[in-house]
């Protein structure tokens, strides 16, 4: 098996905020999954109470491999990236899944992006 590549420090800087903001949309998705449950709209509430749990689960995992250095955080940020996108598809008309999506391609970008080395 290939050796897991760390992350370096500007690129978990920039992961991190990323996914803070991941993470907050998760908590506002939980919110208007509270709110679609209670005006009536149950079905696509619970749809969007489940997104919000699994992407706040996922990025929240990230974070903490980020922070605790572990050697597959850059995998870990990979799949937080991935269903960021992937589980936004149902929020679109909602506006916060298209942000969301945005997010989860910018979480992509910044983790698989090459390093460079600085001037």
């Amino acid at each position: 098996m290939a050796e897991a590549v760390l992350v370096s420090d500007e690129r978990a800087k920039g992961i991190r905020r990323l996914l803070l903001v991941g993470l907050g949309f998760a908590v506002l998705e939980a919110l208007i999954g509270v709110l679609l449950v209670v005006n009536g709209y149950g079905r696509y509430g619970l749809v969007v109470l489940v997104v919000a749990a699994a992407t706040g689960g996922t990025t929240g995992v990230a974070l903490r491999a980020l922070r605790d250095r572990v050697p597959t955080a850059r995998r870990i940020s990979i799949l937080a990236g991935v269903l960021l996108l992937v589980l936004s598809v149902p929020l679109v008309p909602i506006w916060v899944g298209l942000l969301t999506a945005l997010t989860g391609v910018g979480v992509l970008v910044v983790t698989l992006a090459p390093e460079h080395e600085a001037p």
